[in-house]
Order: C-alpha cells, then sequence, then structure tokens
C-alpha cells in the first residue's frame, strides 16, 4: 500500500479513537451524573405527596423536586416561566409529567383530531422537548378512572401524548382499577372521592421509581412531613425535605410487595 494512503488511514483511525474515546467520556460523566428528579403535575401528584414518596424508595443523594399548581394542565403549564427555567436550567436527570384528571380521555370518533386533543398534544411535546434541552429524560405518568368502561379510552389517549412526547409511559390506570378490584375496602381516593387516597399514591410512587430507576421496588412508599392536600406552594415549586417528620408510610409491606411485583409496559 502507497505510504500516502496509509498515512490517511492511520490519521482516520486516529480520528476516529479520538471521537469514541470522547464518546465513552461523556457517556461516563452521563453515567456519574446525580440523579434529580422533577414531577410536573396538579393536584394529582401533590395531594399525599407523590414526590416525597417517591423520594422514600430512592437511595441517598437522589434529590426529588415537584411543580404542581391545582387544577392544573399541561396546556395550562406550557408557558409558565417558572417551570420553563426549571425544565431547561433545572440540571434534572429526569422529568415526569402528569396530566390533569380525565384530560386524556379521547370518546368519540375523531376525537384525537379535535382542537383540545391536539392543543393537550402539542402543549405536551413543547414541555417534553424543554426537558430534553435541560438534559433530561422524560416520562409520562398516567391517572386512574373509576368508570372501567373509560379506562381503555383513557390508556389510549395516554398512550397517545406519550408517544408524541417520546416520554416513556407510565400505565396507571387499568393497574389501579385490578388492584381496587381485588380490595375494595383499599385507601384508594381520598375523602373526596377523586384525588388519590394513600394507596393510589403508593402504587404511583412505586411505578415511578420502577420506570426511572429499572428497579424493583421492595420498600413501602414513605412520606415524611407534611401530606398535603392543599397546595404546597403559591408558584407550584416545591422540594421534598427527605429528613422531615413525622413519617407516614401509606400502605403495608405486603401491598407494596404486590405494587412492586405489577409489570409495567415496555419502554418507549
Amino acid at each position: 500500500m502507497p505510504r500516502k494512503v496509509v498515512s490517511r488511514a492511520s490519521a482516520l483511525l486516529q480520528v476516529l479513537l479520538a471521537t469514541c474515546l470522547m464518546a465513552l467520556a461523556c457517556a461516563s460523566h452521563a453515567a456519574e451524573r446525580p440523579r434529580r428528579i422533577l414531577f410536573v403535575g396538579n393536584s394529582l401528584t401533590y395531594v399525599n405527596n407523590l414526590p416525597g414518596a417517591t423520594a422514600s424508595l430512592a437511595p441517598a443523594g437522589v434529590a426529588v423536586d415537584a411543580f404542581a399548581l391545582p387544577g392544573a394542565s399541561l396546556v395550562d403549564d406550557e408557558h409558565n416561566a417558572r417551570l420553563a427555567d426549571l425544565l431547561t436550567k433545572g440540571r434534572y436527570t429526569d422529568v415526569i409529567f402528569q396530566e390533569r384528571g380525565g384530560n386524556a380521555v379521547c370518546m368519540g370518533q375523531g376525537c384525537m383530531e379535535s382542537d383540545d386533543f391536539r392543543a393537550t398534544e402539542r402543549a405536551s411535546k413543547a414541555l417534553a422537548d424543554a426537558a430534553r434541552v435541560g438534559g433530561a429524560r422524560v416520562y409520562y405518568l398516567g391517572t386512574y378512572q373509576g368508570n372501567p368502561a373509560i379506562v381503555p379510552l383513557l390508556i389510549a389517549g395516554e398512550q397517545r401524548i406519550a408517544r408524541q412526547m417520546g416520554a416513556r409511559y407510565i400505565e396507571i390506570g387499568r393497574t389501579w382499577l385490578s388492584f381496587r378490584r381485588a380490595e375494595p375496602a383499599g385507601a384508594w381516593l381520598h375523602s373526596d372521592g377523586q384525588h388519590p387516597g394513600y394507596a393510589t399514591t403508593a402504587l404511583m410512587a412505586i411505578r415511578v421509581w420502577q420506570a426511572v430507576s429499572g428497579e424493583t421496588a421492595h420498600a413501602v412508599p414513605c412520606v415524611g412531613g407534611t401530606l398535603y392536600y392543599q397546595s404546597p406552594s403559591e408558584d407550584g415549586f416545591f422540594r421534598v425535605d427527605r429528613a422531615a417528620t413525622p413519617v407516614t408510610c401509606l400502605v403495608s409491606s405486603a401491598q407494596a410487595e404486590l405494587m412492586g411485583a405489577s409489570p409495567l409496559p415496555p419502554g418507549a
């Protein structure tokens, strides 16, 4: 082989080697990045402090924050300046979005082409894109419905939105209904009949941690400090204090084991 060709091949190999080493270094840096989780939601998210329950399943050093306003939809959140700053500059590794209860339900032929559903998809995707700009993985946490006939419609809508977002879908509705049928006396709903009860918050926390970590959750979700019912802050942002007391565990160890054994759908 002529010397010039050998020289060029050698130079190309050196460039490729340097590129691979840089990629490995970046991957190693990302792997070492401290895990920081942000929940974006509404009262379904802060009642009973879902972020706090999730933090209790994570190892020490994992930070969990939340942005959740009462009654807020992701359409409402799309142009919130405080949230935009958190998503793009908060250095979160994982962002979990949760839509207002029922907003993803799609009923009737052509409903996914309606203006309202399109607006929900557009806002959800914009928020997911902002989270990725900030370097985060994106998840879409489902909700629940008491009417079994509505649950398939809810899940279909949630899956559609999650696909548009490029987000990992964390199904709740079908699993929640199954557990509720098996244990009808469980604390599935708050005393108001709409918001999550202790058992529902525990189920959501376990499934979120499984999706984020890739691990099976065996511990019981517990919450330190206030089990919120009212919004924890005026601007929607709050931080989980893992040292807060008193500590309230939301379900028994046997219930937590059953919830942890329930499979998640494949990742997006």
